[in-house]
């Protein structure tokens, strides 16, 4: 009784990451309260993290080439506020994709190969955008154009992301 205490416990907190909106790396104990689990108890787990991972990923890849269409049209100013925007919402999706993705991870060693990808990935973000901001440091397009880089970089991410870890995310 005690042993089933302690994994609800778990289990309830990792299903409130589902509302997070940064990417935080989960404890192997997290993963290992799911992966310990009776099939079916593991099944009905596994599939409260894919539905919100799912909606994340098709909000986000709806968007591709479709943001602040309308704005643009404004002037730049409209179209800097509507990409700061579509960033921030974006931040939240891949934080909610992330955060899931782990939880369907199938045993320790992917879960650490994931956030070992995931460290190198924000790296590798973090040096596309200091160069894209040192390609246009100025002017009234400079923000705007920086949110295009970062919208793409991260919805790239979560493609590849998506084809690397989809045999997960549909068991």
């Amino acid at each position: 009784m005690k042993c089933g205490a302690l994994v609800f416990l778990i289990l309830a907190s990792t299903t409130c990451s589902h509302a997070q909106t940064t990417p935080k790396n989960i404890s192997a104990a997290q993963l290992q309260a799911i992966i310990g689990l009776h099939l079916d108890q593991a099944i009905k787990f596994r599939a409260t993290y894919k539905e919100p991972l799912k909606s994340a990923y098709a909000r986000q890849m709806a968007l591709v080439g479709r943001d602040c269409q309308a704005e643009s049209n404004q002037g730049q100013q409209p179209y800097n506020i509507c990409m700061g925007q579509a960033g921030v919402q974006a931040d939240k999706d891949y934080a909610i994709f992330y955060n899931n993705l782990q939880m369907l991870c199938h045993n320790q060693d992917q879960l650490t190969t994931l956030q070992e990808f995931e460290a190198t990935w924000q790296a590798y973000k973090d040096s596309a955008m200091k160069a894209t901001h040192s390609s246009w440091p100025d002017g009234t397009g400079a923000s705007g154009f920086a949110g295009e880089v970062y919208l793409s970089l991260l919805r790239n991410h979560m493609l590849e992301l998506d084809e690397i870890y989809g045999l997960n995310i549909a068991q």
